[in-house]
């Protein structure tokens, strides 16, 4: 499968959001979001301490441009259709991607203002159906760490089941290991509606 041949869409509407391909001018609203619960991504998705200024949110959303042109690592900004506003971010992130399967994992975060809406159950079904019908993905994983309760709600909600645990491979801030939680899920048929 020659990956850059695949025609992703630029952007995916579902009922209130619009997933969006990183690109120029995103940088202030995605730097918005960051800010908003940044401490959270630092404990959980073993982000820099260090708050990124606005610059460098600007250059990172040009950079992952490029990334997705080239199917190297494939985001999309989640963003709110009323408001305009931009809720986080969700990906097939490259270093869980095996493209001979082909077999996807998918991350989410949610600005902390705008959590337990159901955004992210929303916006990762949306990825999952692209990963089936487009990508023709054969397994989706999602990776949780076991103390995260409130990500762990999302693969649930949308009929991922609970494949192995394993401790250690995923670093903490304060030096321990996470227990990390794989769900997984094999074909579109098994996925739940995002509003169950």
């Amino acid at each position: 499968m020659n990956k850059i041949l695949i025609d992703l869409p630029e952007v995916i509407e579902t009922s209130r959001l619009r997933l969006q391909m990183p690109k120029a001018g995103f940088g202030e609203k995605l730097h918005q979001a960051i800010n908003d619960g940044f401490e959270d991504y630092v404990q959980w998705l073993n982000w820099s301490a260090n708050v990124p200024g606005i610059g460098a949110v600007e250059e990172d959303c040009r950079k992952h441009h490029a990334d997705f042109i080239l199917r190297d690592f494939i985001r999309y900004l989640i963003i709110d259709k009323e408001t305009e506003e931009v809720l986080g971010r969700c990906a097939f992130p490259s270093f869980q991607a095996n493209w001979m399967i082909p077999q996807f994992g998918i991350s989410y975060f949610i600005r902390r203002s705008q959590r337990s809406k159901g955004y992210a159950t929303e916006a990762v079904h949306a990825l999952s159906i692209l990963a089936f019908r487009v990508l023709k993905s054969r397994k989706l994983e999602i990776y949780c760490d076991a103390e995260n309760v409130a990500s762990t709600k999302v693969p649930i909600k949308l009929g991922f089941k609970l494949e192995y645990v394993q401790k250690g491979g995923w670093p903490r801030k304060d030096g321990n290991l996470a227990e990390l939680q794989t769900y997984s899920v094999f074909s579109e048929s098994d996925l739940l509606p995002a509003g169950c």
